[in-house]
């Protein structure tokens, strides 16, 4: 995946696509988790509202978290 930030709507429907969701606001994030206790994660995906686009730093950090490639993520909003 190259250096591209991905518009704040489809980074959101992606993590909803994944089984996320909402959990509560911090400030300006919005934090998602699973809901399943056995599927937890060991921190939550943030996303910072305050922006349009999630920029690319934000999204490598929270794939990390989540466990999943960054060419599976690029695969996957395409659909979106």
């Amino acid at each position: 995946m190259g250096a591209k930030s991905v518009p704040l709507k489809i980074f959101v429907k992606y993590l909803k696509s994944i089984g996320l969701k909402y959990i509560r606001s911090n400030a300006s994030h919005d934090l998602y988790d699973y809901t399943d206790p056995g599927r937890k994660l060991l921190r939550p995906v943030t996303v910072d509202t305050n922006y349009k686009d999630v920029p690319i730093t934000h999204i490598h950090t929270n794939l990390k978290t989540l466990g999943i490639d960054k060419k599976d993520f690029s695969e996957a909003i395409k659909d979106l």
